[in-house]
């Protein structure tokens, strides 16, 4: 049984193998401008909610909506990083709070960090199957 399931991966295209699907929260939050950072107070700390896939998906919640769409990604000694431009915000859809993303996710431990509309925070995070 384990052989045939071996079998049937080592056989399938890229595209019917599921790709690793992060997801991740944060703790703290923390705000950056040109000039500096600063961490919110934990009643202030807006949570989100952020889910990226190997193979580019990418969403980042927060207040009352997402940005969502596809990144570049890149991996290099254990580090995986996902990289998107213009990103447009779900509650706003006519448009003006479009945002770059980057996420960095050390595998190892699943520590990351996320920058996102103003937000620069680290975030933790566990690989999950599709459909979990």
């Amino acid at each position: 049984m384990i052989v045939l399931a071996i079998l049937s991966l080592l056989t399938a295209s890229r595209s019917e193998i599921p790709a690793d699907i992060w997801a991740c929260s944060n703790d703290l939050e923390v705000w950056c401008t040109v000039d500096s950072c600063a961490a919110k107070l934990p009643e202030e700390t807006t949570p989100m909610s952020i889910t990226a896939a190997r193979n580019g998906a990418i969403q980042a919640c927060a207040y009352t909506g997402c940005w969502e769409g596809a990144a570049t990604v890149s991996e290099n000694m254990g580090r995986i990083v996902w990289a998107a431009n213009d990103l447009p915000f779900s509650s706003r859809p006519e448009g003006g709070f479009e945002a770059d993303i980057s996420l960095l996710i050390v595998e190892e431990d699943g520590v990351g960090f996320i920058r996102v509309g103003g937000i620069a925070s680290p975030v933790l995070c566990v690989r999950k199957e599709p459909g979990q």
